[in-house]
């Protein structure tokens, strides 16, 4: 494949899956791969109207790091590119690993950009060696997908943009020769100690030698595992997964297990929950839908709690019991409560709220239930245990040890999506303070 056809390729992809005239950012090392990408751009799509820069993170690894900075802004001021340097800081020691970490670090600062779209250099060899990476760790359907041409970063409006993944590290030389370009060579490439480079030095040469066309196959494998994905995901939603993080699983228990455990699985993807092992998702599937309609599950993972209430799950976080606790009030109108518990808002009202008559004095605080409690919520209605009544809103047993009571000395005032107690709630006509309970979480939810 000649200069001329790699050229075309790229900038096919590039007019068919971005706006005409869109801002692109060109992640850009120095190595080989990214100045062959950001000459094909700078070359041919800036003259068909779209408007291309360059970003260069320095992430201190190496130490020929400057050198590979000043190559970068060599290149770009010849090229009529406008070039952003970003440094990061990335632990050698971290858990993840030091190229995975310095991963996380790059993609924090694309999120960061301005630029609508990110291009990266990432090409065929790169896609089967992620293929090959990603069967050798175990992983699912998602995994074994790799890298998609076009993806969002979720929450930031960006999209990844990976023209060059039908293009091989051979072609790209060749067109790098042909176009007499310069680049940088990573002197950490020559080192096998990291899987990626194990793959490229000694597992891809025997791989070449028996199967010289596994590259162009793993990477169809790829597209093909990215479809079956779409449809296995389109399955989950069929299934009554919610595509909205933090809305409820309604609970199918007739559908075959292959079905439930897809369905989990999304369920968890949905609400960016880790994903377990197979034999952990296998005993959560178990428990969650084979359990009996009265039963009450609860299951902690990765800092959430999967909880089965009212034949649904739903993911909880942060709602373990933190022990006793107090936090006074002293008619300010917005009281923090702390330990991610929320804010309880007072807004001035006529008719309605707690009866402002009733506040002075003093003894108000906020607390947990402790147990035994009761509150009369209307003058022609019997007096209740909070117990019942949190059982008749379908409170959730996990979220009760955790619901923020208002006390004046030692009675229960005010309970959260219960009512206020008859003997504090103000009259018609009377000034009252009506509170409202919000906590944050993917959207702030508000309880009154």
């Amino acid at each position: 494949m000649g200069s001329a056809a790699i050229a075309e390729q790229i900038l096919e992809r590039v007019t068919r899956l971005i706006p005409p005239g869109a801002e692109i950012c060109v992640g850009f090392s120095g190595g080989i791969d990214s100045t062959v990408l950001l000459d094909v751009l700078t070359e041919h799509a800036m003259p068909a109207g779209y408007q291309v820069t360059a970003l260069h993170v320095n992430h201190g690894i190496s130490p020929n790091a400057y050198k590979w900075v000043k190559f970068c802004e060599r290149f770009c001021a010849n090229h009529g590119v406008a070039l952003q340097l970003e440094e990061v800081r990335v632990d050698p020691r971290s858990p993840l690993g030091l190229e995975a970490a310095a991963r996380m670090a790059r993609y924090a600062v694309y999120s960061g950009l301005s630029e609508p779209y990110v291009a990266l250099a990432h090409h065929m060899d790169d896609q089967a060696e992620t293929v090959l990476l990603q069967m050798l760790r175990g992983t699912g359907m998602k995994g074994i997908a790799a890298m998609p041409e076009l993806r969002e970063l979720k929450g930031t409006g960006k999209q990844i943009f990976r023209p060059m993944l039908e293009i091989s590290r051979a072609a790209l030389a060749a067109y790098a020769q042909e176009r007499e370009l310069k680049w940088m060579d990573d002197e950490s490439n020559a080192s096998p100690e990291q899987d990626r480079n194990f793959l490229r030095l000694e597992v891809a040469p025997l791989l070449d030698a028996r199967f010289p066309a596994w590259r162009e196959a793993f990477a169809r494998f790829a597209r093909h595992a990215g479809a079956a994905g779409e449809l296995l995901d389109h399955l989950a939603t069929v299934d009554g997964v919610p595509r909205r993080a933090g809305e409820a699983l309604p609970l199918a228990p007739d559908l075959p297990v292959e079905r439930r455990a897809n369905a989990l699985r999304a369920f968890l993807a949905r609400n960016a929950v880790a994903m377990p092992s197979e034999s952990r998702l296998a005993e959560m599937d178990r428990q969650l839908f084979e359990a009996r309609d009265d039963a009450r599950v609860r299951i902690d993972h990765a800092g959430v709690s999967i909880v089965r209430h009212k034949g649904e799950v739903r993911i909880e976080r942060g709602l373990d019991a933190d022990g006793p606790w107090r936090v006074d009030w002293n008619l300010e109108s917005d009281v923090e409560l702390g330990g991610n518990r929320g804010t309880v808002h007072f807004e001035k009202t006529t008719g309605e709220g707690i009866a402002a008559g009733s506040t002075a004095g003093g003894g108000w605080y906020f607390a947990p239930r402790s147990g035994g409690e009761t509150i009369r919520l209307g003058a022609d209605r019997p007096t209740k245990t909070l117990k019942n009544l949190l059982q008749e809103r379908e409170i959730s047993v996990w979220e009760r040890d955790r619901l923020p009571l208002l006390f004046h000395g030692a009675n229960l005032v005010w309970v959260p999506g219960i009512g206020i107690a008859a003997e504090y709630a103000c009259e018609a006509g009377r000034e009252g303070l009506k509170p409202a309970l919000r906590v944050a979480g993917k959207a702030v939810r508000v309880i009154e």
